[in-house]
């Protein structure tokens, strides 16, 4: 085996392998031995066949296809320790060359980070205020939560819930034909066409009304659009919400027995959620700051499967099971939602590379009593304790674990750091537990 290795940019390696033709030989001898135990020659019982029959049967490429695939990762492992390299992902491999085969191999290395004076960075997190008029918001929101829908001897107004019949066709073909649906006239929406809610206010029970709306030119089904959609619908029934009053009894709803009490937790989460959010908006300040003076390197293979997960967590978040069926759903190319997903995938990975260089730097450490007292921690809060624990104590799982309560542990003390309330704090004496970290916080280790 003959190989070359030279650096490329962004923390990459570009490894040129060329088989020599005795190895080449002997992965086709292996090659042929592999084929005639799967195929079936015509008067021969399998693997008895004689080399050149078998080529002539299934074809000379299909041997060189199978050499090639077999001989390429002892290659490839060769020349990785030939020139100590250390891949973090699997690589780029082009066949540039089939007979003895020749190959180009862009190898994915450890990202490298340098940090800048991190220490001398100092910020304060933004001033938490929750007024009364935000505890006055929530509570509105909870009392709407508990709303229940009543039959109105009216025209339908917005904001209501109508139950209707509906037929639409566009090019005399049917687009909507639904019995007895329950839809919320809202004003502006988009659904099922836009303008449907303005078109249907006003409508009594049991009356039917026909009109035309016009399909935008970027309608989420491409050959709808800018097309003219004929509707029929009938109002069965209108309904609207009736709300519970703000007192005792929506209070007693939620387990208080009273308003004042539910009143007084409702702002005290809200101070919880806006000191929360306030780290969470230093944390990334402290971040972008350690970024600016530093430098953070890493192989592209990092941002595409950043981004992947990205798109699969958004396809799940609107109900969808595959990125497939979202990106179906959506009427964008996976390269339109890609780029849009790139910037908070390139932060995600900066950020977590920069954790992890700072974890490192001022040796912050997870033992495996952290860990265990975790998991303890986790089981206190599950049920199926057997299950579990048992799901809690993979390698793969404590594994895992360790790695957040590092993370959370690092954030604890880049906090800590920064505001000054802790000067030069010793890392390792930090709780463990942590707290919820940002989203775009993501260890890469």
């Amino acid at each position: 085996m003959k190989s070359t290795a030279k650096s490329i940019e962004h923390r990459q390696a570009e490894l040129h392998i060329e088989a020599e033709q005795q190895e080449y030989e002997a992965a086709t001898v292996e090659a042929f031995k592999r084929l005639a135990r799967r195929a079936s020659v015509p008067g021969f019982r399998k693997g008895k066949a004689p080399r050149q029959v078998l080529e002539k049967h299934i074809g000379h490429e299909a041997v060189v296809d199978e050499a090639i695939e077999h001989i390429f990762p002892e290659l490839y492992e060769q020349a990785l320790v030939t020139h100590e390299l250390h891949p973090i992902s699997t690589p780029d491999v082009e066949l540039e060359k089939r007979e003895p085969p020749t190959f180009k191999v862009i190898v994915p290395l450890t990202p490298e980070v340098t940090l800048g004076d991190y220490r001398s960075v100092r910020l304060q997190p933004e001033e938490v205020a929750v007024t009364d008029e935000h505890v006055l918001g929530a509570l509105d929101r909870i009392r709407e939560s508990q709303a229940v829908l009543v039959p109105a001897e009216r025209a339908l107004k917005f904001d209501d819930f109508a139950t209707i019949n509906v037929k639409a066709t566009v090019d005399g073909q049917p687009f909507l034909d639904h019995q007895q649906v329950t839809y919320q006239a809202v004003a502006g929406s988009a659904m099922p066409v836009p303008g449907f809610a303005e078109a249907i206010v006003g409508m009594t029970k049991g009356e039917t009304r026909e009109f035309v709306l016009h399909m935008p030119d970027d309608f989420r089904v491409p050959e709808l659009a800018g097309k003219e959609c004929a509707c029929a619908v009938t109002v069965q029934e209108v309904k609207q919400k009736e709300l519970p009053e703000l007192g005792d009894g929506l209070a007693k709803t939620f387990g208080f027995d009273t308003f004042d009490a539910l009143k007084e937790k409702v702002g005290s989460d809200l101070e919880s959620n806006a000191r929360s959010q306030a780290r969470t908006a230093l944390i990334h300040k402290a971040l972008d700051t350690i970024a600016g003076q530093g430098t953070v390197d890493f192989p592209p293979v990092l941002e595409e499967k950043e981004m992947a997960e990205l798109l699969q967590g958004e396809a799940r978040r609107y109900g969808y099971k595959t990125a497939e069926d979202y990106l179906r759903m959506t009427n964008r190319s996976i390269d339109q939602i890609r780029e849009d997903l790139r910037p908070l995938a390139h932060t995600r990975i900066v950020n977590g590379l920069i954790l992890d260089k700072l974890a490192d730097t001022e040796h912050i450490e997870v033992g495996e009593d952290d860990v265990t007292k975790k998991v303890e921690e986790l089981l206190s809060e599950t049920q199926d304790k057997d299950k579990a624990r048992e799901l809690l104590s993979t390698p793969e799982m404590r594994e895992s674990i360790a790695a957040r309560l590092r993370t959370n542990r690092t954030l604890d003390w880049l906090v800590a750091t920064v505001t000054g309330s802790v000067e030069s704090a010793p890392a390792t004496q930090t709780d463990a537990t942590g707290t919820a970290s940002a989203p775009e916080v993501e260890s890469h280790g």
